[in-house]
């Protein structure tokens, strides 16, 4: 019976371990995700305000000054400090020249084709480091 216990207790504390690690682990990558999850927040705010049909919306400016914001800060976000990355580096400034062609301010039509095009440099990336 001891043994039983002893075996019981030293899986109850193995269990504890690894969650105190895998919750360490997840806090280290807490950052990129956010800057993630928040750009694909913006992008389907932009495109919901564009299937409603509101293309003067003030909220597409604060969409698009938001995603250059963060944008911006996509190096800085998911590398290594010190860390150069010549392929990554190309992407994240096709996405920041794609968010700076879209010009909340023109007609429905072209605002669609803009937040199409960030979605293609978004999935490019995507498709090389996700």
């Amino acid at each position: 019976m001891r043994y039983l216990l002893c075996l019981a207790g030293g899986v109850l504390i193995g269990a504890l371990l690894a969650l105190t690690a895998a919750s360490t682990l997840q806090r280290r990558n807490a950052w990129p995700r956010a800057v993630m999850n928040v750009m694909q927040h913006e992008l389907g705010q932009a495109r919901e305000t564009l299937r409603l049909g509101r293309c003067a919306d003030a909220s597409l400016t604060v969409s698009r000054s938001h995603l250059a914001l963060l944008s911006d800060d996509l190096e800085r976000a998911l590398l290594d400090p010190g860390t150069k990355d010549r392929v990554f580096a190309k992407y994240a400034q096709d996405l920041r020249d794609t968010v700076a062609a879209w010009d909340p301010q023109a007609e429905c039509g072209r605002q669609a084709e803009a937040l199409s095009a960030v979605s293609q440099a978004c999935d490019a990336c995507h498709r090389d480091y996700r």
